[in-house]
């Protein structure tokens, strides 16, 4: 890469692939800022994200972190939710419509401070896994053409999709901002086959504004490679070498593997709105047996038991702390058989206290855990 940045052509087929994701993940995640983003279009679009959020058991405190993660099956939840009450073939387009440099973070400060648009390309790859950790960016060069390719690692066929469809749509938003003037892209490809509806064709066309095609080999933005050593407006060498180390320290921090037991936490959030998810389907989830997590789990401390407990336990006070259900509606959303056995179980798990006691006491501004 270090040859785009000074000049120097690299070989025809040069490749790099500079991902943090080299690998398939065993625990997909993405920014918080993503979702924020997607939150504020959405509701823009008219969407109620309380409701979706909370189906999948998060709440919009949760989000207020904006160098947070959000698990890659809290994404799928919702996912699927917004699609069976707002059917829409193109979420992940639309979502990426305009977006800021805000929403990538110390990615999208460094690339404002890029010198020329190789080296813009360079950092993308080279910072993706502070954006998430689910896929893999890389760039090919071939004569008259630089291609920047995304591959999807992780989720169902329909995450994939309009996950590949919005961080293409987001790149090339950025492009524009970069680069402002005539349109720098040649043309799209994508993996997967083109949507149904015979209207998304303009849709693509409208957001890339260059032919868009599918069933490819893999999913990429093509420019012509006279783009490379175009100089970007607000380069500024020394302020980049100063993103960078921030950036760097960043990223160091998000490739330490994360413990078993947030893991594990994450998983069950996830999953109980499908009723309570037994242990050896949250192991089935990490690649490994419900032996081997249970074992893990002792080795660290805890136990899966212990860990559900927690999580129902935080998700029950949210829902009496955020929302106006009644007691036996977060019973069922917490997989409990029977109104009384929540009852029981709370009380139990809070020193005492039910669980109206308890929204009578947030309710007074109490402190109560």
């Amino acid at each position: 890469m270090a040859g785009f940045a000074t000049g120097t052509p690299p070989p025809d087929s040069y490749r790099t692939a500079m991902s943090t994701t080299a690998t398939k993940p065993l625990s997909g995640w993405i920014s918080v800022r993503h979702l924020q983003h997607m939150i504020g279009r959405g509701e823009a679009a008219g969407l109620r994200f309380d409701d979706l959020l909370g189906e999948a058991g998060l709440s919009r405190e949760k989000l207020v972190d904006g160098e947070g993660r959000v698990p890659l099956s809290v994404i799928e939840s919702v996912l699927s939710a917004v699609s069976e009450r707002y059917p829409d073939p193109l979420v992940g387009l639309h979502a990426a419509q305009d977006i800021k440099p805000a929403v990538f973070g110390p990615l999208g400060h460094i690339l404002q401070a890029c010198t020329t648009f190789a080296d813009a390309l360079e950092v993308v790859i080279r910072y993706r896994g502070l954006l998430s950790n689910i896929g893999r960016s890389s760039m090919r060069r071939t004569p008259g053409e630089v291609q920047l390719c995304w591959e999807c690692l992780v989720g169902g066929p329909a995450l994939r999709r309009q996950a590949t469809e919005y961080v293409l749509a987001t790149f090339a938003a950025m492009t524009r901002a970069l680069l402002p003037g005539p349109p720098m892209l040649q043309s799209v490809h994508f993996a997967h086959a083109r949507a149904e509806a015979p209207e998304a064709a303009r849709e693509y066309f409208q957001h890339f504004n260059c032919p868009v095609y599918f069933d490819r080999a893999e999913s990429s933005l093509n420019f012509p490679d006279r783009v490379l050593q175009m100089r970007l407006p607000h380069g500024d060498a020394l302020m980049k070498d100063l993103l960078e180390r921030h950036a760097r320290s960043l990223l160091a921090e998000r490739e330490q593997p994360r413990a078993l037991t947030d893991e594990v936490r994450h998983l069950i959030q996830a999953m109980i709105i499908e009723g309570v998810p037994m242990r050896d389907r949250v192991a089935e989830q990490l690649g490994m047996s419900g032996r081997s997590l249970h074992r893990k789990l002792i080795e660290s401390g805890s136990g899966y038991r212990e860990l559900l407990d927690e999580v129902r336990l935080d998700l029950a006070r949210q829902r009496l702390r955020d929302s106006e259900d009644s007691v036996t509606v977060i019973a069922e959303f917490l997989a409990f058989h029977s109104h009384q056995a929540f009852l029981r179980w709370f009380k139990q798990a809070s020193g005492g206290q039910t669980p109206g006691q308890y929204r009578k006491a947030r309710q007074q501004g109490g402190t109560t855990a």
